[in-house]
């Protein structure tokens, strides 16, 4: 599994998570997001990716070391 990582200047402290192949969730617009990165499922940790799961994204606030 690959997953696709979407920053927004919108919501500098927020990340989006979106498993490659999902549809981006309804509440978030596209014109505001910008893939960042694809990474594979072992470069994510283990709660993220229980998250990921079901929908198919997860909306993750990082902690302010962590973000680039």
């Amino acid at each position: 599994m690959r997953i696709c990582i979407y920053r927004s200047d919108g919501a500098p402290d927020l990340t989006l998570l979106l498993r490659e192949g999902s549809p981006l969730p309804p509440i978030i617009d596209v014109r505001s997001w910008t893939k960042f990165k694809t990474v594979t499922e072992g470069e994510i940790s283990e709660d993220l990716l229980s998250q990921i799961d079901g929908p198919g994204y997860s909306l993750v606030r990082l902690e302010p070391g962590l973000q680039h």
